[in-house]
């Protein structure tokens, strides 16, 4: 009876093993199509807030208007005239202007805010 025994635990614990593996499969497969999902699902929902705010004005959500500020395209607000940079466009300017030109920054956004 011993060797019946021990050969049941085996296969017992083989099956247990493969079942498993079989359970970690799955768990796999179904978190990579649930990211996959979420993803996708993820991209459209930005494409469709991308749609709503385009060219809105982050502060009060009237329409902007784009103008060119020294060779670089600005975003200013028709309403509250709020002037918004992109990401690297406030450091291209200022890499662009001499250290003189530097103090009049400002004095040139009010500029553009008048035109």
């Amino acid at each position: 009876m011993g060797l019946k025994e021990e050969a049941k635990k085996k296969e017992d614990k083989y099956f247990l093993d493969r079942e498993k593996k079989l359970l970690e499969e799955m768990r796999r497969k179904r978190e990579e199509k649930f990211k996959e999902t979420r993803s996708a699902d993820d991209t459209k929902h930005r494409d469709e807030l991308k749609k709503l705010h385009w060219l809105c004005c982050p502060k009060c959500g009237h329409g902007m208007k784009t103008q060119d500020f020294h060779g670089l395209q600005v975003e200013v607000c028709s309403f509250c005239e709020g002037v918004f940079f992109d990401r690297g466009e406030l450091e291209e300017l200022y890499l662009k202007r001499e250290e003189a030109q530097k103090k009049g920054l400002f004095k040139s956004i009010l500029g553009l805010i008048a035109d």
